[in-house]
């Protein structure tokens, strides 16, 4: 079994050696996908649907997009809101704090500081604390939970094997890269946003094999038990194709999406910050969350697509004639109600994700985009390309993972031919969001590694050095072993050979006479 796994001495890893270990975590990444997405079904029906008599949106893997209809009992939505935040946050609070918050930024910072120390209760207290918040009504995604659970389980076995610091932080990240691409069915994205996501300015691109193994186990895992369909579904051709006003209009929404991720994550972080800096106490940690979903609960009768991942709203938002029948003032509250119920749910200390409700806020920009742009006359498709291009626009340059969440974008909707016009829209939002990171535990750039030596490396002999006007000492004697040039002998044995030079260490042996006078034969010494 140790040949499966990378050894802890080697300076370089070859991928054969990550197979094993890979493969391990890509299935125990997929099957902490399928628990996420079944509890987290579960809770919704049960506390939402059943109890508030509350249906949202459904994506295609849930069973579609329904059609919006009013609660049945509108004053119990916040009231199961505020429920299932309590019951999270304090079963969080009590068995593992850190499980508090969105997932995917603790994975980071792990990475960086603690690769192998993330405790293994972290997946199942960190599975139901975010089922239960978002299932309840709260304003969440699903990728946070699963990257945090799947990325623990990574720095488990880790730990568990006795790799080094390097490989330790290689498990963490494609754990991490391989519960993110399962959750939404998206291994290449999955992938490349592990080799991004730790830094703001690089990425490790010699970690992408690994991941790419893990990503696709998870993919086939979770596949496997919810299908191989897209997430957002499949969509044919609902327009004539591209023009040139469609270009023009792309690139608007590029602009509005860099500004709708600047005020999403400023928003986040001003909530967030002020929480962590006022709740102190125990009672305060978990009363604050549920203060905070009393008014998510209100908001989420008010505004579609609030409550819950809200990913079935992206879904429904493709859709031209739905699109064209909402009232503009409605698409333009769609992402600023998101931004408030994200930054109220999981900046409060709910648990949950931000990367997931960052895309379903491009996505409502790019479908009002559309919307602005058609009463212009000017975009040729339907709304699916601004849709698209919103999420990967809006969340791209501020995770600064633009190529993976472009990718894992189109993968959600199998359109390659959108990666153009993505490129597009994310270059135009980059330009706006500028340095603005939603995950501040992003270091700025990869930092130089030096190669771990091999066990059987032995320091060369020093060559010796003379004096002036000393004569050439003897030839040196075979080389000792290396604890003999480390550690002088200590018996009373004399050393060999003569001195090393001017950097050599006093020799531990007998002591000399006080009148005892070298030979003048002998080498002349090197000063200490």
């Amino acid at each position: 079994m140790a040949r499966l796994f990378p050894s802890p001495e080697a300076s370089t890893d070859p991928l054969s050696r990550w197979i094993a270990p890979a493969l391990l975590i890509g299935v125990v990444a997929g099957l902490g996908a399928v628990a996420l997405f079944g509890l987290l079904h579960l809770c919704t029906v049960l506390l939402l649907e059943d109890i508030a008599g509350f249906r949202p949106y459904l994506t295609s893997a849930e069973g579609g997009p329904r059609d919006l209809v009013p609660s049945e009992r509108p004053w119990a939505v916040p009231l199961v809101a505020a429920g299932g935040a309590l019951l999270a946050t304090a079963f969080a609070v009590w068995l593992a704090p850190e499980a508090r918050g969105h997932g995917t930024d603790a994975a980071i910072a792990a990475a960086h500081h603690d690769p192998a120390g993330m405790r293994g209760r972290v997946t199942v207290v960190k599975l139901v604390a975010s089922a239960l918040t978002i299932g309840s009504g709260g304003s969440g995604g699903t990728e946070g939970p699963a990257a945090q659970i799947s990325a623990a389980f990574g720095s488990v076995i880790a730990r568990r094997t006795g790799m080094s610091r390097r490989q330790a932080r290689t498990a963490l990240v494609i754990g991490l890269a391989a519960g993110v691409g399962a959750i939404f069915q998206a291994p290449l994205g999955g992938a490349l946003l592990g080799a991004e996501l730790l830094y703001r300015r690089d990425m490790d691109a010699r970690v992408l094999p690994k991941a790419l193994v893990a990503a696709c186990a998870g993919w086939l895992v979770f596949g496997a038990f919810y299908g191989f369909a897209p997430v957002l579904g499949r969509h044919g051709a609902d327009g004539p194709g591209f023009g040139v006003g469609d270009f023009v209009l792309i690139a608007v929404t590029g602009l509005l999406c860099g500004l709708a991720g600047r005020l999403y994550t400023g928003t986040f972080y001003a909530v967030h910050l002020r929480a962590e800096a006022r709740v102190r106490s125990v009672p305060a940690r978990i009363a604050a969350p549920v203060a905070a979903a009393l008014l998510v609960g209100v908001l989420g009768l008010l505004v579609p697509g609030v409550l819950g991942t809200g990913y079935g709203l992206m879904e429904a938002l493709t859709d031209r004639e739905l699109v064209a029948g909402l009232p503009v003032l409605l698409l333009l509250a769609i992402p600023l109600a998101k931004i408030a119920g994200t930054a109220l749910t999981v900046g409060s200390g709910g648990s949950g994700g931000i990367f997931g409700p960052c895309m379903v806020v491009g996505a409502g920009t790019g479908a009002l985009a559309w919307r602005l742009g058609e009463a212009l006359h000017l975009p040729s498709a339907g709304p699916l390309p601004y849709v698209v291009v919103g999420m990967a626009a809006c969340l791209g340059p501020v995770a600064n993972a633009p190529l993976g969440v472009l990718v894992m974008a189109t993968e959600m909707v199998a359109d390659a031919s959108l990666l153009g016009p993505g490129m597009l829209a994310v270059l135009c939002a980059s330009a706006v969001t500028g340095r603005t990171t939603l995950y501040r535990s992003q270091q700025e750039r990869r930092p130089p590694e030096t190669p771990e030596p091999e066990a059987t490396q032995t320091p060369s002999t020093p060559t010796p050095t003379r004096t002036p006007n000393a004569p050439a000492p003897a030839p040196a004697p075979a080389p000792a072993p290396a604890r003999d040039l480390i550690h002088r002998p200590t018996d009373g044995a004399p050393p060999e050979g003569p001195a090393t030079g001017p950097a050599s260490e006093p020799v531990t042996g007998p002591a000399v006479p006080p009148m005892a006078q070298p030979s003048p034969a002998a080498p002349a010494c090197a000063s200490d």
